[in-house]
């Protein structure tokens, strides 16, 4: 390994890799890293098998969802590029914030077992005008329209598995559920709960846009787990 190799070309694309495992403690697949950088997926691509040669990454496969037998490259950090870019102390640990939005959300989940959708959904709005942090909003909004996708019929719930999985890269994933799962919803509310779902669609809509890469990653991981469980 060789330090001079280490181009400042080649730290920028190192450091946001970095950057956005340690938001999620994930593999990190090249297209996110060119989204992040604003590169095609081909240079990311290039630029991270040259740090691969020289030491600052590991290749894995990944199965890729929706196609099975089909395996993508991502990328995790060595030890070595943990070296250069120490993470500074008193930053945010965001696999811990993540945790704790996850049990929320169970929690939450747990505590709606029983109610009509319509209740649910009333419930949860009320809780979502509370919320300050985007990432937890997000979190509990896709937890709400899973949850009462179960209430829904196995061919609508398979429609909006198909539409999810067809669509490329985690933001239009989420946003085709959440647009998708919220049309099912509001069919079986009134109008007014009806309007104030549409209202937060378009918050998470805003909110999804600012989450960083890794976020949105983690949101679409749990989102296909989610969606798996349905099956």
């Amino acid at each position: 390994m060789s330090a001079s190799a280490l181009t400042e070309r080649r730290k920028q694309f190192l450091e946001k890799l970095l950057d956005l495992y340690r938001r999620t403690h994930l593999p990190v697949h090249y297209e996110t890293v060119a989204r992040a950088i604003g590169v095609s997926k081909w240079t990311a691509y290039d630029m991270l098998t040259q740090l691969e040669r020289l030491g600052y990454l590991r290749r894995e496969y990944a199965v890729h969802r929706g196609e099975a037998g089909r395996s993508v490259v991502v990328f995790t950090p060595t030890p070595a590029a943990e070296g250069l870019f120490p993470r500074a102390q008193g930053s945010a640990a965001a696999p811990v914030e993540w945790e704790a939005v996850k049990a929320q959300v169970s929690e939450l989940l747990h505590r709606f077992r029983g109610l009509h959708p319509g209740e649910a959904t009333r419930r949860l709005l009320e809780h979502l005008a509370g919320l300050k942090s985007r990432l937890a909003f997000c979190t509990q909004l896709l937890g709400l329209l899973v949850f009462c996708l179960r209430d829904l019929e196995d061919r609508a719930v398979q429609q909006v598995r198909q539409l999810v999985r067809s669509a490329p890269g985690a933001e239009m994933r989420l946003t085709v559920f959440v647009g998708a799962a919220a049309g099912s919803l509001a069919q079986g509310l009134g109008q007014s709960l009806s309007r104030d779902l549409a209202e937060v669609v378009g918050r998470f809509l805003g909110y999804l846009r600012d989450l960083d890469p890794g976020e949105q990653e983690m949101l679409d991981r749990l989102l296909e787990t989610a969606l798996g469980e349905l099956a």
